[in-house]
């Protein structure tokens, strides 16, 4: 771990609320001079309660099991902290445990860090369990992703100390999926323990043939039972079920966040996918066809030089068409990436994308980034 230079740290509200906010009623001995930190905290001065806590060894169990996890694994050289990132809950005191944190990491010049910084996760809170569920662990997914493109994944370890059960138990798992390091410790435990990464293996083929709806899903869709027929059972683990007015309500959950934040930091650019030689201009087959269509399949094939050619193919089962989306299928018994177009009428069509690589995973990133690129 010694090679990690970057630190996601899952950052909860004990350090102001069980710790400073109960003192001197706390299981731990107070460190001397708790009245200063307790005022501090009660006149909501975050950069003097930062400052105070720099007078106070960071192994104490009043500084919090974020300071405390961190100091460790600085000690131990697990990691070479040059980047810390403190992923904190979308309430006032989650926004104030960053604050305080922020400046006493910033004024921790033993630790020379090149950079410290906390992110709010929208709807990461305790008052709606639903928004908890359904927005604010998915944003927490999609914020470590973020973080861990910016930074880049051989460079990363995650903290997941701090923060709620369920936060912690997402943190653990990203870290699986993405092969990167995680610790953690709970605050009775004499040590750290770490997560190291296991061998996990996903269907890509999932994300390939039900890119289009899984992108809808990302963009915060629901969808009925009705709406989107038989779900696969390879598809429904990604999904969250809720009964409505008698009806299933599918939404993306949380593990089907992770599974496409995994999908995208495994497979930023496949690197055999080349500018296409030779390429030819989009092809419509049948005289009567969407207003747009043609305009659109010249975009996405000017667009990306990949594309070698673009052509339409049947489309029959109007009704399954429901907008702009890439997908791939079987075509005339061919594994093809396919695009559905529908205008301003209703009216719809389908057309087959032809790559310069169309093996099973670059198919599934070229749904995936079209799909980012131009569904609607």
């Amino acid at each position: 771990m010694t090679t990690r230079s970057t630190l996601l740290c899952t950052v909860g509200t004990s350090l102001l609320e069980t710790n400073i906010a109960r003192l001197p009623n706390v299981p731990f001995e107070p460190p001397v001079g708790w009245e200063a930190l307790k005022q501090a905290f009660e006149r909501s001065q975050w950069q003097q309660l930062a400052q105070l806590l720099l007078e106070i060894s960071p192994t104490h169990r009043v500084c919090g099991a974020e300071i405390n996890t961190i100091e460790e694994a600085v000690k131990h050289k697990w990691i070479r902290l040059q980047n810390l990132v403190l992923l904190v809950s979308d309430t006032e005191r989650g926004r104030q445990t960053g604050e305080v944190l922020k400046h006493y990491f910033r004024a921790r010049r033993d630790l020379n860090l090149q950079n410290v910084e906390y992110d709010v996760i929208e709807a990461l809170q305790d008052a709606d369990p639903k928004e908890f569920r359904t927005r604010g662990l998915r944003n927490l997914v999609r914020r470590i992703g973020h973080f861990v493109q910016r930074f880049g994944r051989e460079y990363v370890a995650i903290d997941a100390t701090g923060g709620y059960k369920a936060q912690i138990a997402v943190a653990v798992i990203i870290g699986q999926a993405m092969d990167i390091p995680v610790f953690y410790k709970h605050e009775r435990f004499s040590e750290i323990i770490d997560f190291p990464p296991l061998p996990v293996s996903f269907d890509w083929d999932v994300l390939a043939e039900n890119a289009d709806l899984l992108a809808l899903f990302e963009r915060g869709k629901a969808f009925s039972s009705e709406e989107i027929g038989e779900v696969d059972d390879r598809l429904r683990v990604l999904l969250t079920e809720e009964e409505v007015d008698g009806q299933t309500l599918y939404e993306l959950s949380p593990i089907g966040q992770i599974y496409m934040e995994s999908f995208r930091i495994r497979h930023p650019r496949p690197p055999q996918l080349v500018p296409a030689e030779n390429r030819e201009p989009p092809r419509l087959r049948e005289h009567h066809y969407p207003t747009g269509l043609r305009e659109f399949m010249h975009k996405v094939w000017q667009e990306n030089n990949w594309i070698s050619r673009v052509y339409t193919v049947s489309y029959d089962r109007q009704a399954s068409i429901k907008g702009v989306g890439f997908r791939v299928q079987q075509v005339d018994g061919e594994r093809l990436l396919v695009g559905t177009y529908r205008d301003h009428t209703g009216f719809g069509a389908r057309f087959a994308v032809r790559l310069t690589d169309e093996s099973p995973v670059v198919l599934a990133w070229a749904a995936n980034h079209l799909n980012t690129q131009y569904a609607e």
